[in-house]
């Protein structure tokens, strides 16, 4: 399997996994990502405030700065493009002025608060799920008042993913054994033609695992062996509740 890299820190030992359950765990994820998400506009010191929280998380968690700057930085393209479009949009005296184009105060300013919103939500997550098995993420699922069909496509889904690595290994080793030290053209030219049969292989190969799954008993939820944990919520419920109270100050902030 090349998907190590999912849980390469999850086994370590840490204060929040510690002190914290994978649903627990999820629950204050949620709790900072719609704390950022839902702050008023203009509440920079509820900001943050905010900021501070996510950091001591990421330290408590026991987590390299650089893997969590890594993982964070492949969300930031998807709020960073919208977030650009904002300078040129939104009207106000001009900050800058880069020949015809010519960006507004208030739209770099708004710019800048949807990127530390989302940064900070991304990190929040990114850190639970970097300090959390996958498999026990998925479980802790359960507890989020999802739709069961949702809660059993992303489960699928993450299982299926490493079916498809493992043919694209297999066919790897193998166009590498074929081709040798062929030009690199020739390399990229096999692995175009043979992806759609890659593709084809991992689908046939899922529905099969599908299938002895049906006939072992499964029944759109994944049994367990591992006995329920019996972590006290206090940290929790005390985590959740200052992540509330920040966005409170955020929203008295700008009202005052």
């Amino acid at each position: 399997m090349g998907f190590a890299h999912l849980d390469r820190y999850a086994d370590r030992p840490s204060w929040l996994s510690r002190r914290t359950t994978p649903e627990q765990r999820l629950w204050i994820a949620l709790g900072a990502a719609f704390a950022a998400g839902l702050m008023p506009p203009g509440a920079w010191r509820a900001l943050a405030a905010l900021a501070l929280i996510v950091a001591l998380g990421a330290w408590t968690s026991r987590l390299p700065a650089g893997a969590l700057a890594r993982r964070v930085a492949h969300a930031i393209p998807f709020f960073l493009l919208p977030a650009l479009a904002l300078p040129l949009s939104v009207p106000g005296p001009a900050a800058v002025e880069l020949g015809p184009l010519a960006f507004s105060e208030p739209g770099l300013t708004k710019a800048a608060e949807i990127v530390l919103r989302a940064t900070l939500a991304v990190s929040a997550v990114t850190v639970v799920i970097s300090v959390t098995r996958a498999a026990d993420l998925l479980s802790a699922l359960d507890a989020l008042p999802l739709p069961r069909l949702v809660k059993s496509s992303l489960a699928l889904g993450y299982r299926y993913v490493y079916v498809l690595n493992d043919e694209l290994e297999r066919t790897g080793r193998a166009l590498r054994s074929r081709l040798g030290r062929a030009p690199a053209r020739r390399h990229w030219q096999a692995r175009a033609v043979t992806l759609a049969h890659v593709l084809l292989r991992a689908h046939v190969r899922g529905s099969r695992i599908h299938a002895a799954m049906l006939s072992r008993g499964y029944r759109d939820g994944f049994p367990t062996l591992q006995p329920a944990s019996t972590v006290s919520p206090f940290w929790t419920v005390t985590i959740v509740t200052l992540l509330a109270v920040v966005w409170l100050a955020g929203l008295i902030e700008v009202s005052v």
